[in-house]
């Protein structure tokens, strides 16, 4: 296999496993365990299905575009504005999880020997990752393929230091009464949507291994959350917390939890690239604005709505992940079967998508987003 097929793969990974990661533990703990091997498994399978799906739009198609710009190409102006906007407002909800939990892992990690509080956290990081986004992107892709071995190694340590605190008794089956609050946080997990394009850059000369290099992306994120949340809902119950460090750091001690900390940081801030990137090329490709405007408008706007007191983890990553994640997987499924009719270029991959299994999900999407408009406003 080529460098560059590793460094597809690890794109992908690095931009999963993100903030979901450590949401999730806290989540499947007031929901119950059975529902992670229902919820991940699952919504594994279908962001798999939408990853390959979005490679399709790509690969059909000349130009070089985010999703407003293929939704402009095939269903006109009105479908980029709308497009846009979903984009936008997924995006940022992303960006601004990233910009919660990285201050909140920063302040846990400096904290005890600096003082300052999270917010002072949040904004030093914030400061850093975007003139990161500024200066470009070319270590990205190298940087990745670096936290993969970091995430395996923070898995083992936690497992070796934890395990002899996992407990059965902390494991709850199934609360019916939080059956659908899985649903949001791990779609939003194990989204990868935003590194697509890249990965199809980084195979251009090798289109073949694109479909393999999506499988490999999407499933190995899927079994390490499995796995960590496991570990960590059988160390912490019902203490765990919304970020699950804090929680395994009362437990388990300083040592490994630093570690952890550490990586956690590292793979916060490489998921907010990239998708600060994303968000900067939808500007930059789509919109047609110079560099430094895209830069502002990609970076600025989450910090923003971080001052003005979006600061919920949790119902942050989970609006943004039924809600927005679930409109734009039927943005994706109607571009397919526009571009299967008007394709300009023979796609490597090409998707069998009946009718019927295409309603079956936009019906999926549909139940989630009105779910969790419904959990955040009663």
């Amino acid at each position: 296999m080529s460098k560059n097929y590793f460094h597809a793969v690890a794109t992908l990974i690095g931009t999963i496993i993100g903030v979901g990661i450590f949401a999730i533990p806290y989540v499947i703990s007031k929901s119950g365990i059975i529902l992670l091997f229902v919820y991940l498994p699952l919504l594994g399978i279908v962001q798999y299905f939408l990853h390959k799906l979005y490679a399709e739009i790509i690969l059909s198609t000349k130009e070089r575009h985010r999703l407003p710009g293929y939704a402009e190409k095939y269903f006109g102006k009105s479908g980029k504005k709308i497009t846009l906007v979903l984009v936008l407002i997924g995006n940022y909800g992303g960006l601004l999880a990233y910009i919660i939990v990285g201050g909140i892992f920063l302040q846990q990690l400096l904290g005890p020997y600096f003082g300052g509080n999270v917010f002072f956290y949040s904004t030093a990081l914030f400061i850093l990752e975007a003139a990161a986004v500024l200066m470009g992107m070319k270590l990205l892709a190298s940087a990745e393929l670096i936290m993969v071995g970091l995430l395996l190694l923070m898995v083992a340590l936690i497992t070796w230091r934890g395990w002899g605190y996992v407990n059965l008794d902390n494991y709850s089956l199934i609360d019916w009464s939080n059956v659908f609050l899985p649903y949001g946080p791990i779609f939003f997990a194990v989204g990868g949507e935003a590194a697509i394009p890249s990965v199809c850059r980084l195979l251009a000369r090798q289109k073949e291994k694109i479909k393999s290099a999506i499988c490999w992306g999407t499933f190995i994120p899927v079994a390490v959350m499995l796995f960590f949340t496991v570990l960590a809902v059988g160390i912490t119950g019902n203490n765990t917390t919304p970020d699950t460090l804090a929680g395994l750091n009362s437990i388990i001690g300083n040592g490994v939890v630093v570690f952890a900390l550490i990586f956690g940081l590292l793979a916060i801030i490489t998921s907010f690239l990239v998708l600060a990137q994303a968000v900067k090329e939808v500007y930059w490709w789509d919109l047609g604005m110079n560099k430094k405007l895209a830069w502002g408008l990609s970076c600025i706007v989450p910090y923003f709505l971080y001052l003005i007191g979006f600061q919920n983890l949790i119902k942050v990553i989970s609006l943004t992940g039924a809600v927005v994640g679930g409109v734009l997987g039927i943005v994706v499924i109607c571009l397919v079967f526009k571009v299967k009719r008007k394709k300009e270029l023979a796609p490597i991959i090409s998707n069998n998508l009946s009718k019927p299994f295409a309603y079956f999900l936009s019906l999926l999407f549909i139940l989630g987003l009105i779910y969790e408009i419904w959990a955040v406003l009663r």
